[in-house]
């Protein structure tokens, strides 16, 4: 009886010493400060996932708000690779190959990753891409087979947001594109305002706590001064030229020289940013040039330089009227050949023209003309002008990736350092200049500060963006006026000269039922063996109606087979493409406006 008793006491103790110890225990884990971090841990991971919301990119729309750039949802499509039985492995891969083309092979080496739960390394799959990009249909098609076959349950997707372009590959060189950022274009130079940062909120797993569905962050919209109608339609004309006349590529914007909005611009290539697969620079070559592998520019019109030509000698012109140098009706006589810094200048044919007015030297585009001009009004008074319409600088376009070519001068000789090998100006490139030669500027460049002789001698800042959408609110771009090169008079003056030049030649530029302003330029390209012969650029710019300018057109063509003469390749360019300008800007022709305005 004593040892049952004394049993009996043993185990009462050890019971007694084991709740003690449990209290204790549980003392210890509200009290000390490790387990109670713990279990704040252990309670959080249990009770709350924190979940990341991406932000929503904004869209991007032209003028009128037909939708240039969006969103739409696209899903990942891969296979649970621990749901994968080894007897389903046959058919699924003939299901995923057939549903989404993928080719056979890869499928199988994707479904077939070997799957280690217990591995230590942290590098296993468990999940295995198929496709990316798939479409909504594609999914529903997946979850109809689910049904009918469970051996499929182990493919899942994911959704997610991929940028878009409705509209293909128009307009895609000043669009740029988005993959995780925003390349090129307004993709590029806005991407901080079409994006925001991705925000993270905690979400309770209880399903008992009620919780408000978290705002997704959203980017803001951008209203562009695109004429979506104008784009299209200059892109169908440029591509059609491009092929009839052999040209290498070619470039055209539409400007509006009053508020220096961008309404039109393209250059080639143009590549489809909606294709699937490989990157969308893989559509833009790489030509060798001096035995340098070059990318074509993803954007001629604000990412190239190039020598324009004679179209530059509408900026000379203004200078020496503009200056008192000249008038219209000043006289020289032409010999055909005229000395400048130890270098000899011919005119493009080789000619003499004999007397000629400035008009004349205008309308016969003659290179001898041009450096007497320089030579009357002098070096500095040329470069000052050169320099106040801004040609010595960027345009500071609301475009990603603008480029510039140092304007060689008195004032820059040595722009690249002063090594004696490299460019230097020197005076016989002040002959050249003045018509065009041993100067490079952008088309935007170009037509930004020849925009100023169609606008009262005013040059406007060139801008793509016209308004914000952000918090459901338009906030609108007001234009600015960058610089006022040369008098109103000046501006109407030359105007007025150049509409008479292409009046006089019977230009193919002209318009049936408007007046137009306009120039050809027809530039020798420069290589590392000096400037080719057979090969030019031939540009052309315009504008309209004379006496209102409403647009004005820069077309540049690269490298032109059917001609090198601009008179021939890019002249009849600019009137095609405001045949169909006036129509879509709804311009009345010259006889109406007259007669509106006399009313």
């Amino acid at each position: 009886m004593s040892q049952k008793l004394t049993r009996f006491y043993f185990i009462g103790i050890i019971f007694i010493l084991f709740a003690i110890a449990i209290v204790y225990r549980l003392i210890q884990i509200q009290t000390d400060p490790f387990f109670t971090t713990l279990s704040d841990t252990v309670g959080n991971q249990a009770s709350v996932k924190v979940k990341t919301y991406e932000p929503v990119r904004g869209n991007i729309y032209d003028r009128w708000g037909n939708l240039l750039a969006g969103n739409t949802e696209v899903y990942e499509i891969g296979v649970n690779l621990n749901q994968v039985k080894e007897d389903d492995k046959a058919d699924l891969v003939s299901f995923l190959s057939s549903t989404t083309g993928v080719d056979r092979e890869l499928v199988s080496e994707r479904v077939n990753i070997p799957y280690e739960p217990n591995s230590e390394s942290p590098n296993f799959a468990v999940f295995s891409t198929i496709f990316k990009n798939a479409p909504k249909e594609m999914i529903e098609e997946i979850e109809m087979a689910q049904e009918e076959n469970s051996h499929l349950r182990s493919v899942s997707w994911t959704g997610r947001l991929k940028r878009t372009y409705p509209e293909g590959s128009m307009g895609i060189n000043y669009l740029g594109f988005y993959s995780s950022d925003g390349f090129y274009g307004v993709e590029g130079f806005y991407n901080n305002i079409l994006s925001t940062t991705s925000t993270q909120t905690s979400i309770s797993m209880n399903p008992y706590d009620v919780m408000a569905i978290p705002e997704i962050p959203e980017g803001a919209g951008i209203i562009l001064t695109i004429d979506r109608e104008i784009q299209n339609r200059v892109e169908e004309i440029m591509d059609r030229v491009i092929k009839e006349n052999g040209a290498s590529s070619g470039t055209a914007i539409v400007y509006d020289p009053e508020t220096g909005e961008i309404l039109a611009m393209t250059s080639t290539p143009r590549a489809d940013p909606n294709l699937s697969t490989g990157s969308i620079l893989d559509q833009y070559p790489v030509e060798s040039v001096d035995g340098y592998d070059v990318q074509t520019p993803f954007n001629r019109a604000v990412m190239q330089t190039y020598e324009p030509g004679s179209v530059f000698k509408v900026f000379t012109m203004a200078a020496a009227l503009d200056s008192g140098t000249v008038t219209p009706d000043t006289e020289f006589v032409d010999t055909g050949v005229e000395e400048y810094g130890g270098l000899t200048i011919y005119n493009w044919d080789y000619g003499a023209w004999g007397v000629q007015t400035m008009t004349g030297c205008m309308q016969h585009s003659l290179n001898v003309c041009m450096v007497w001009l320089v030579k009357q009004m002098g070096t500095e008074t040329f470069y000052n002008y050169l320099s106040a319409f801004n040609l010595d600088r960027k345009t500071n376009v609301d475009l990603d990736n603008e480029v510039s070519y140092p304007l060689l001068s008195p004032n820059n000789p040595t722009p690249f350092g002063s090594d004696p090998l490299l460019t230097r100006w020197t005076d016989s490139m002040t002959a050249t200049q003045a018509f065009g030669q041993g100067v490079a500027v952008t088309p935007i460049r170009m037509i930004a500060s020849i925009a100023a002789l169609a606008n009262d001698g005013r040059m406007m800042a060139p801008h793509i963006q016209k308004a914000i959408i952000q918090d459901g609110r338009i906030r609108y771009y007001n234009p600015k006026i960058v610089s006022t090169p040369i008098k109103p008079e000046t501006a109407h003056t030359i105007t007025d000269m150049l509409a008479i030049s292409l009046e006089g030649e019977s230009s193919t530029a002209l318009v049936e039922g408007y007046r137009v302003s306009g120039k050809t330029g027809t530039a020798e390209i420069p290589t590392s063996q000096g400037y080719t012969t057979g090969l030019t650029n031939a540009s052309f710019v315009g504008w309209g109606p004379s006496s209102d300018p409403k647009f004005i057109v820069y077309i540049w063509l690269e490298k032109p087979t059917s001609s090198i003469w601009a008179s021939l390749v890019t002249a009849p360019v600019f009137s095609e493409i405001v045949e169909n300008i006036v129509i879509l800007m709804n311009i009345p022709p010259d006889n109406q406006r007259e007669q509106i305005a006399s009313n």
